[in-house]
C-alpha cells in the first residue's frame, strides 16, 4: 500500500468509530427519556391507611391491618 492509501483507511475508520460512539450516545439519551416517561406515567395503586399508616390497596375499602373503614 502507498502512504495516501494508509491515510485513506485511517480516515474511514476513524470515521466509522465516530460514528459509532455518537449513535450509543444518542441510543443512551433515548433510552434515558423513554424510562423517566414511564415512571411518570405509572398510576400509584397503593395508598397509606389514615388510621395506621400501613400500605393497602388503592381499591380497597377496609385496611387489613386495623379494620378501620376507609373514606373514597
Amino acid at each position: 500500500m502507498r502512504e495516501y492509501e494508509k491515510l485513506r483507511v485511517n480516515d474511514n475508520i476513524n470515521t466509522i468509530m465516530d460514528f459509532l460512539i455518537v449513535t450509543f450516545a444518542i441510543f443512551l439519551i433515548i433510552a434515558q427519556v423513554s424510562k423517566m416517561r414511564t415512571k411518570t406515567q405509572e398510576a400509584p395503586t397503593t395508598q397509606e391507611c389514615p388510621h395506621c399508616f400501613s400500605s393497602i390497596n388503592r381499591k380497597a375499602t377496609r385496611c387489613s391491618h386495623c379494620t378501620s373503614v376507609l373514606d373514597k
